[in-house]
């Protein structure tokens, strides 16, 4: 199965640190999608764009100042194999050491971004809104799968914010 990696980005320094993190696998592509700094869309328009513009099986999704671990692309693949056609919520870890999830929950506080894994199924998926924060919660809440559906993963995939360590 092929992966989508979608990176809404205002081309901070680290873009090529987050794009190097990114193991590809043949049929996989990588869409960065521009934004103009302090817009306030936290990068959510560039998420719905590179959905839109994705050709693969499923969707990830890391921004511009965040990095896949080593091996997250086997990871993934694990997944998909175990749960095929199923969303998947990995675990993330913040330069504070703070983990998410916390709790097998669609919850705010409880969902970000880079823990999504869902297969490109656009009929299945609901808007990251543009104009708002907790876009990802709202994403996930949103979208047509159940929450009975969604497949929890404990492994952690992303260290988040290499740009900022104060997080």
């Amino acid at each position: 199965m092929t992966i989508s990696f979608i990176i809404p980005s205002i081309n901070r320094e680290t873009l090529h640190r987050t794009i190097d993190s990114i193991e590809i696998w043949p049929g996989d592509e990588i869409i960065v999608e521009f934004d103009i700094p302090k817009s306030g869309g936290w990068g959510n328009a560039q998420r719905n764009r590179g959905i839109a513009r994705a050709t693969t099986d499923y969707l990830a999704f890391i921004d511009d100042d965040d990095y896949f671990i080593s091996g997250h692309r086997q990871i993934m693949a694990s997944a998909i194999n175990k749960n095929p056609g199923k969303p998947t919520l990995f675990k993330i870890r913040y330069p504070n050491g703070i983990i998410l999830w916390n709790k097998k929950e669609i919850v705010p506080g409880n969902i970000s971004t880079q823990m999504i894994l869902i297969p490109n199924q656009k009929e299945m998926l609901s808007e990251f809104w543009k104009k708002r924060n907790m876009g990802d919660f709202i994403f996930v809440d949103n979208w047509k799968w159940s929450d009975e559906e969604v497949v929890w993963r404990e492994e952690i995939i992303c260290d988040m914010g290499h740009g900022n360590k104060s997080i």
